[in-house]
């Protein structure tokens, strides 16, 4: 049997895990207990300079993947809940942090309610998401925990029930 073909290259894979590692590390560097612990002061640079590079990075390569997705994808793949979650969160890290750029931007503010269920949700979002990628590969040792499955295998098991 002929193998299918994956919609991303290694180097993509690879850049997506670059950005995302840098965007969880620059990301952690503002919470308090980078502060408390001097782990700041080592930095030469700011984190807030270097989350919004790594952030701007995986919009761009999200924005990739979703033309691909659309454009190739959705055609030979079907989402897993396992990769309708990852998509989730990725979404809604996306809006949460423009939101929040937007926040810092002169002349637009969010106060009270609405600014601390957009920084929670994105906090939330930006820790559940590791969690989520480590469950993924520790199921992916088990041979299970794909993020996308052929569509020849969905219509074949929804024509057989």
């Amino acid at each position: 049997m002929k193998e299918e073909s994956c919609l991303f290259s290694a180097f993509f894979k690879l850049l997506w895990v670059a950005a995302m590692l840098a965007a969880i590390v620059s990301g952690l560097a503002h919470l308090p207990f980078a502060f408390r612990y001097g782990l700041i002061n080592s930095w030469r640079a700011s984190p807030t300079v270097a989350h919004y590079w790594s952030a701007a990075a995986l919009l761009l390569l999200g924005t990739y993947a979703a033309v691909v997705w659309l454009a190739a994808g959705r055609r030979r793949y079907a989402l897993t809940c396992l990769g309708g979650l990852r998509v989730t969160l990725l979404v809604v890290l996306a809006v949460t942090g423009l939101l929040l750029v937007l926040h810092n931007l002169p002349g637009f503010s969010m106060y009270g309610g609405a600014y601390a269920v957009i920084k929670l949700s994105h906090l939330f979002c930006a820790l559940a998401l590791p969690l989520l990628l480590l469950l993924h590969y520790c199921l992916r040792l088990l041979g299970r925990g794909l993020w996308v499955r052929p569509l020849s295998k969905v219509r074949r098991r929804s024509g057989s029930a």
